[in-house]
């Protein structure tokens, strides 16, 4: 595996962005409008605005978005956020390989498999490690 991304999930997308910008001196690439935005350092750290999925969840106009895991998922009340605001997101060639040497693992709580498709076609699962950090495998493609 490598480390494909870190990204801050936040529900002031503008604010958020508009700070790293400054920060970075530097305008992050949109990826999706109000949705994700990346700052390419050879390595990315992006911001993803939940509620866009949250409104476009809501709105019924899915349009093939997401499947059922990612909203079940979604939906899930996971509590006052503490130290898991940032998603460290790692990219595997095989993600059902990778799906299977983890849960033999049996080391950590982890999720199904769940799709979605706003830019493109994106695969991933959710682990967490012992403090409740998340920690995201993805693929383009199962």
């Amino acid at each position: 595996m490598e480390l494909y991304s870190t990204y801050i999930e936040t529900d002031k997308f503008d604010e958020i962005v508009n700070f790293y910008e400054k920060v970075f001196e530097k305008k992050g690439n949109i990826f999706t409008k109000n949705r994700w935005t990346e700052f390419d350092f050879g390595n990315k750290l992006s911001i993803y605005n939940k509620l866009y999925d949250e409104e476009k969840i809501k709105s019924g106009n899915l349009d093939d978005n997401f499947n059922s895991e990612y909203i079940k998922n979604f939906n899930i009340d996971r509590g006052e956020k503490k130290n898991n605001i940032i998603t460290l997101n790692f990219y595997a060639e095989n993600l059902k390989e990778e799906y299977k040497r983890i849960k033999e693992l049996n080391i950590c709580k982890m999720s199904e498999i769940m799709y979605v498709n706003i830019t493109e076609p994106y695969y991933y699962f959710n682990i967490f490690d012992p403090e409740g950090n998340t920690i995201e495998i993805c693929s383009n493609s199962l």
